[in-house]
């Protein structure tokens, strides 16, 4: 996990949806220059274990299991790891 991932997880939790160009926007990760592209792949990550989900097209919405984590219920260490897509 990545401190990137942490800031998409809480922007989730306080919204219904939100999509990798909102999210950018929103939050303060712009003011690290971190750009709507390296979100839309961070969100490919954590849709792939299984903390995101998809909602439409490129909108997300965060999972029980997105929230266990931020509670610190859950280890991220504990996650599914997928292959890297090509």
């Amino acid at each position: 996990m990545y401190p990137t991932d942490e800031r998409i997880l809480e922007h989730l939790s306080e919204t219904s949806w939100a999509t990798p160009k909102t999210i950018a926007k929103e939050t303060h990760l712009e003011q690290i220059e971190i750009d709507e592209q390296y979100i839309q792949q961070r969100c490919e990550q954590l849709v792939d274990r299984e903390l995101i989900a998809p909602v439409y097209d490129d909108m997300y919405e965060i999972t029980s299991w997105g929230l266990a984590y931020l509670r610190g219920d859950l280890d991220a260490g504990t996650l599914p790891r997928w292959p890297v897509k090509n």
